[in-house]
């Protein structure tokens, strides 16, 4: 392919993924500001109350009314608020009457330090068990690490937060039951975010590993005398990225919604924790940020490790070039007689084809 033709299949595959991911992070924030309506009771009657410290009067119920638009139509406030969004003003909150934006922002750096952790910890924890359980033969140990990783990934955060808690806390003392001091604090919470991901992505990565290594390649390699780390880090997880990736991923996205209970758990200050204290007090616009916010974030997490995918194998690029959007061609439908000379099995000098054998 040309460079023009290259630079041009590059553009049209960036701006699909545009496209698409605008599309979705739209329909999310539609849904989101669909909380606004759905919701009980009325924001500028509360909002009212909490600036008076005291049931609010019918006047300034109006007055904050006017003030957050709230008698436009929904279509009008639904533009408003997201161009507001986009900006970082998320309006204020119901329940202190501050900026939603500032504290978004303190509590994001918190929660994503948390997710950065916690997918370190299910990436590296992850592929060993995975690389280990594809190059093992079949044994004891290989059960072993197989049934971790279903119990691992199969226990609910709350449960293995218990667990944590209840072992290493309380009856060993080896570690702080919460806060976020020090490094000490930091080990449980990252490990009840981050060894669920691992234990699906470890069984993903022995299945496409080990198919990985059936192929013929790595017999080739093998029969050179290359050594079974050089073969799948060379040969075996490059050629398994594709699936991997994605599942690592949705894994790493799926963190910002479990956040939700653990920073809960371990008393870490941030998103999660302000996404259940809107929820407990029906503070509506810090809801709808904290939605907003961890709900892109989980899109992007995915929209971003399908371009990975795409760039690490251009098979899996949605419409690829000409020769991987044609059709396949059926035993009878007809064909041209270029095609039938391209799928004509190459003869071998002085051998008969099964037509002249007796």
């Amino acid at each position: 392919m040309r460079p023009l033709g290259r630079l041009a299949t590059a553009g049209g595959h960036v701006a699909r993924w545009t496209v698409d991911t605008v599309g979705v992070l739209l329909a999310m924030s539609v849904g989101t500001f669909a909380l606004v309506l759905l919701a009980r009771g009325d924001p500028a009657a509360v909002l009212a109350a909490t600036r008076a410290g005291r049931p609010a009067t019918p006047e300034q119920i109006e007055a904050v009314r006017g003030e957050l638009g709230l008698d436009d139509p929904a279509p009008v406030r639904y533009v408003r608020w997201l161009a507001d969004a986009c900006t970082g003003d998320f309006g204020r909150s119901l329940r202190t009457d501050a900026a939603i934006g500032p504290e978004v922002a303190d509590r994001l750096s918190v929660t994503l330090a948390l997710v950065g952790g916690s997918a370190v910890v299910a990436v590296v924890v992850g592929v060993g068990v995975g690389v280990a359980g594809a190059v093992l033969r079949r044994g004891v140990l290989r059960g072993a690490l197989r049934t971790g990783a279903l119990l691992v990934s199969s226990i609910p955060s709350f449960w293995l937060s218990y667990l944590l808690v209840l072992y290493l806390a309380i009856r060993l003392g080896l570690l702080p039951t919460s806060g976020m001091a020090g490094p000490s604090t930091w080990l449980m919470p990252m490990a009840v975010l981050g060894l669920p991901v691992a234990g699906v992505l470890s069984r993903v990565v022995a299945v496409t590993l080990r198919d990985a290594l059936d192929r013929p390649y790595v017999r080739a390699a093998q029969a050179r005398g290359s050594g079974t780390l050089s073969i799948v880090i060379r040969d075996g997880l490059p050629n398994a990225a594709g699936p991997i990736l994605s599942v690592a991923a949705f894994g790493i996205g799926s963190l910002l919604v479990a956040t939700v209970v653990v920073e809960q758990i371990f008393g870490w200050p941030g998103m999660g924790a302000y996404f259940v204290q809107a929820a407990g007090s029906r503070d509506v616009p810090a809801l709808q940020a904290a939605t907003l916010v961890m709900g892109g974030g989980f899109i992007l997490a995915n929209r971003c490790a399908d371009v990975l995918q795409g760039l690490i194998d251009p098979r899996s690029r949605r419409g690829g070039d000409a020769r991987s959007r044609r059709r396949p061609m059926l035993p009878w439908s007809k064909t041209s007689g270029t095609d039938a000379a391209l799928r004509e099995p190459v003869g071998v000098p002085g051998a008969r084809t099964r037509k002249e054998l007796p």
